[in-house]
Formats: C-alpha cells, structure tokens, sequence
C-alpha cells in the first residue's frame, strides 16, 4: 500500500523528489505512465512518484492527467498527495494543482493547497514572494527563455494568481520567522476566510521545515505543491516514510581502480551550455571515448537514421575490439560536443517538420539510438548509464522498454541515482538530470557513482 503519493510534470522532477526521499530512509518508485499505476506496482511501495509528462501541455489536458493519476493514488491508499513542481515554475501550476485537489474535492475532502517553491539545497528560494535562482531573480534566468515553457515573472503570488481559479494568498518570511504559534494562527485565518491556496517564502531548509511542522499542527487535508523538500518534510513528521537506514556513498572525481570495472554508458542531448562544459569536461578524461550523432542524419527518414545508427555502432564496436578499455562510451548529439546550435531551417528541411514536432522525432531517435549502444556494450559488460537532458532520459527508458526507476540516492540534489524498473536492463544503475543542473565536474561525478555502487551491490 503507497501512503505517499506524488505527481510530477516530467520524469526528472520525479526523480528529483524520490532522490530526497531515498535519502530519508525510503525506496520510492518512479513511474513513467500516469494510467494503468496499480498494474505497474508491487504493492509493497510506501512511496509512488507519477510523471504525467504534462509540463508543456493544455491546461485543461494537465489538469485531467493530474486528476487521473491522484485519483489511482487514493484508490490504492495514499494518506499524503503532492504535486511536484518543477524549481523555475514551469508548466501549468495552476492547473496541474486543482487537478489534484478536484480528485480529493471528489472524494469528500476539502483540501488546501500549501504551495512552497523553495529548494535551498539546489540555491533555490523564495523572498518576498520573490523566486531567486542563484540569487538571480527567476524571469532574468535562462528559464525565461525557455523553448517550451517560458516564465516571465519572478514575483510568484503574481504568476500563480494568474493560473489558479480560486484566489491565491501570499506567507512571507516574517511570518516564518515568527515561529510556530503565529504561523499556525496564520493559516487558520487564512482558511476560515475562505482560501485554499497559499504561497510561503522560504530560504533555508529550516524554513521549510518549520513550515511543514506548522502544517502537521493545524491538520486538515493538504496538497503539498513544492520541488520536493517541503513533501520529504511533511511526510517525515506525519511518520509516512519507512526511515531505513541509509548507505554513504562517496563522491570523487579521481578514478579508482578498485572500484572500475565495465563500462558507463553516457547519453547527452541537452542543448544547455552546462551540458556541453560537462561533456566537454568527461570528454577529457583518460579512458572516455565519444560518439557524437548528427542530429540531422537522425532526423532524416527511416533510411538515414539506419545509417547513423550504423555508423555510431560501428564506431563503437571498433572502440570495444580495440587495445585500450573503454571506460566511458558517451554518446552525444552534435551539438553537445559543439556547444553550437543547428539553424531551424536546416532542421525542417532534413525532418520534413515544423515546430515542435522536430524535437519530438529527435528525442525518439536518439533514445532508439542510445539502447543500440547500451546493446552494443553489452549487459554483462554494462556498468551504469548516465541520462542528461528531460526529455533524452525519457526517451533512453522508453527505448529500454523500462516500467520505472527505484530511487535510490543522488549524487547532488537534482542529480538523481536509481535502479531501472522492468524490461530487459532491470536492476541497471543509472543517474539522471536535466540540462540545467550541476557543475563542471558533475558528469564525472556521477560515472564515479556509478562504478562505486557496481561496487556495493556486487
């Protein structure tokens, strides 16, 4: 029976949240469809992660995915629902969270939306209703130039008061800091004036955590809407999680030869520039040899993906017969390695496609692509494999004919270690992320992981 229950937008924001939950003890699934749950699940799980892959979707399509899925939640015992969001806002929030509270509404609840957007471990907080990113206000990221999902205003009671139906109030840090009798006293105003959907700042992970003592004080049913750590905390004091004891494990850039054995599949399609200097980075390192594919070759027809493909697996096949070891076969679109962009024209004139059609087809190939490399080295020889890039991640597990992943740890918060769930690759060790996370070192990193729980596990 699940006690907790968590839906997120896209499968790297479910990963992110049952990486933090792994850590408090639990071993949470993540699964990649939102229909079908009970079937995917063994019903020992205390903890199930959804991804809905509703970030860029309709707001009434997110809203049913979302209903759908928390709906199944309930059916199969969870005390607790959360809606993972994503840390720069992205995607339909509004929608996406009443989904939700209409399954609950539904089943005779009356739910009130505590919505906490701070991650501070990933420098992610939350100031006079004011998101910071680094210390950078959030509409002066990168994310406001999002392809996909743009977001243009750092002020959040703002932007979320344009996406909810209901009215939106705003907590900030001075009621925090007061302390638990008038933050307690603060949410009961607040709900007997009628609202039941509330924004808090917070800056620390103390902060949060005071927030979600606060919350189990006043009682009542709740939706926890944050990135992860306010759903962790909430489900700690409410004595949800199963608190195993937890393994250290250790985190190096220096290669070992103790723990080095096989090989590391890496797949990288993020377009991000933090992805090219870690790729760039890896790329350096003895032992490392780099298949790159051309993304138009990809996007081509039928014949001239076959072709690539050919090629890169034969590449690879020379590496693997060859006189050094292959410590890390990474595989990377073009453009990764470049760190340069290939001109929209181009890329409908190969494809035949327009818009976002393009990146669809080229997500799908290369997912195709990396499990031809991943059959390539072989499972027996098979070490790990490192996914970067959301929707790259998405495609490399669907190609591996993957029902989940069971989280396990992370590597740093938002990079995310698990075990595959399903398929013909079960059990394999993968890290993964989004583009936009981590540091120079952070691919080599988490290939060091990788080796070392081949380590633990062996």
């Amino acid at each position: 029976m699940s006690r907790l229950g968590i839906v997120a937008d896209d499968l790297t924001g479910g990963t992110t949240v049952g990486a933090l939950i792994a850590r408090e003890g639990s071993r949470p699934t993540v699964l990649f469809r939102h229909h079908g749950i009970a079937e995917a699940v063994t019903g020992d799980e205390d903890t199930i992660i959804v991804s809905t892959d509703s970030r860029a979707m309709e707001p009434e399509v997110a809203f049913g995915r979302v209903r759908h899925a928390a709906e199944q939640l309930l059916a199969l015992g969870a005390e607790q629902l959360s809606k993972r969001i994503d840390t720069t806002l992205r995607g339909g929030v509004g929608p996406e969270v009443e989904g939700m509270m209409s399954a609950l509404e539904d089943a005779g609840e009356d739910p009130t939306a505590i919505i906490v957007p701070a991650m501070p471990q990933s420098r992610r907080i939350v100031v006079g209703g004011y998101s910071l990113i680094d210390s950078v206000p959030l509409a002066e990221t990168d994310v406001a130039r999002d392809v996909r999902t743009p977001v243009t205003e750092s002020h959040l009671p703002t932007l979320l008061s344009r996406q909810f139906s209901r009215e939106v109030a705003h907590v900030g840090l001075a009621d925090v800091l007061a302390g638990q009798a008038a933050l307690r006293a603060r949410f009961a105003r607040l709900h007997e004036s009628g609202v039941r959907a509330i924004v808090l700042d917070a800056a620390t992970i103390e902060h949060v955590d005071e927030i979600a003592r606060a919350v189990v004080a006043v009682g009542g049913c709740v939706v926890a809407v944050d990135p992860g750590p306010f759903s962790v905390r909430l489900a700690a004091h409410r004595g949800l999680l199963a608190g195993a004891e937890s393994v250290e494990r250790p985190l190096r850039t220096a290669p070992s030869a103790e723990a080095e054995h096989g090989t590391i599949a890496v797949v990288a399609g993020s377009a991000s520039a933090r992805t090219h200097e870690q790729m760039t980075r890896l790329a350096a390192e003895p032992g490392t040899q780099v298949l790159t594919a051309d993304v138009l070759r990809l996007i081509g027809d039928e014949a001239s993906f076959e072709v690539e493909a050919a090629r890169v697996r034969g590449k690879l096949r020379g590496l693997l017969d060859g006189p050094e070891t292959v410590r890390v076969a990474l595989l990377a679109l073009d453009t990764v390695i470049s760190g340069g962009r290939t001109a929209k024209a181009d890329l409908e004139a190969a494809s035949g496609l327009t818009g976002h059609r393009i990146s669809t087809l080229l997500t799908h190939r290369f997912g195709r692509l990396a499990r031809l490399v991943l059959d390539e080295i072989g499972r027996e020889h098979l070490a790990g494999a490192y996914l970067t890039g959301g929707d790259v991640m998405v495609a490399t597990c669907q190609a591996l004919e993957a029902d989940g992943l069971a989280m396990v740890d992370y590597v740093i918060p938002q990079v995310d270690q698990a075990g595959i769930v399903g398929g013909p690759y079960a059990h394999l060790p993968v890290v993964c992320k989004g583009g936009l996370t981590g540091t120079e070192v952070t691919a080599l990193q988490s290939v060091n992981r990788l080796f070392d729980e081949r380590t633990l596990s062996s």
